[in-house]
């Protein structure tokens, strides 16, 4: 019985950590959460896995209290270190839910004031954290990471921008829209991060997602130039002035 219990201590605590991980990178890597309803079914089966395992902790460890108080206060810290921000997210909303004088009014619609406050003095890093914040709210609103996307552009952190503009790419169902965005990303990968291959590819998509738009020949053209050698894009340059003027994503 007590080798059981050691063994299926051990065994459910691989789903924990690795969850636990995942959320983690999850949040802080990608700047994505969980659904609502995802963090309080996980935070409800992390509360069950803690209980569970005290049980089986205390069984095992009845005749060594040190180590049995030393193993709870890990599992609190590793409790509050990897799921401690999901509780803050789900605690968070239910607060901003409970203050809002209509319970069935939602906010649906996302609010720049701050972060054009904040792009007008020149603070663009204060600007990208107030659209991570606004990312958490609406992650569905491709405004938002455009915008980020654009403040780190400000801030010449190109490689971190890319991410971001190929995100709100994702949620851009308009042709037209998402040629400037398509067009903002080629700018980066080609002239600003030397990486053709994936300025290439964000072309092609654009083409495979809209076959009949009326840029499609231009874009083929453009694609043709990317491909060339460095001595023969040169001598086709003239090429470039086909296609259409990059525009501002706003």
């Amino acid at each position: 019985m007590l080798m059981f219990s050691t063994a299926f201590s051990a065994l459910i605590m691989l789903p924990y950590l690795a969850w636990g991980i995942f959320t983690l990178r999850l949040r802080y890597r990608f700047h994505e959460e969980l659904s609502f309803t995802a963090e309080v079914v996980t935070l409800a089966a992390v509360s069950a896995f803690l209980m569970l395992e005290l049980y089986l902790l205390k069984s095992v460890m009845t005749e060594n209290l040190v180590l049995y108080v030393f193993t709870v206060l890990g599992l609190a810290v590793s409790g509050a270190a990897l799921y401690g921000p999901m509780l803050i997210s789900v605690a968070s909303q239910l607060f901003v839910d409970a203050l809002m004088t209509h319970p069935t009014q939602k906010l649906d619609v996302a609010n720049f004031a701050p972060v054009e406050a904040l792009e007008r003095i020149g603070d663009y890093e204060g600007a990208f954290n107030e659209c991570l914040m606004l990312i958490r709210i609406f992650p569905k609103d491709p405004a938002a990471s455009l915008r980020a996307g654009e403040n780190l552009v400000q801030l010449e952190r190109f490689e971190e921008a890319t991410p971001w503009f190929e995100r709100g790419l994702a949620g851009t169902p308009e042709a037209d829209r998402a040629l400037r965005i398509v067009n903002r990303l080629v700018e980066i990968y080609a002239k600003r991060l030397s990486r053709g291959d994936d300025a290439i590819r964000v072309l092609e998509s654009h083409i495979a997602l809209f076959p009949d738009s009326d840029r499609a020949d231009t874009i083929r053209i453009r694609i043709s130039k990317l491909a060339q050698p460095p001595r023969e894009a040169a001598a086709t340059a003239t090429v470039l002035e086909l296609e259409p003027r990059e525009i501002s994503l706003d």
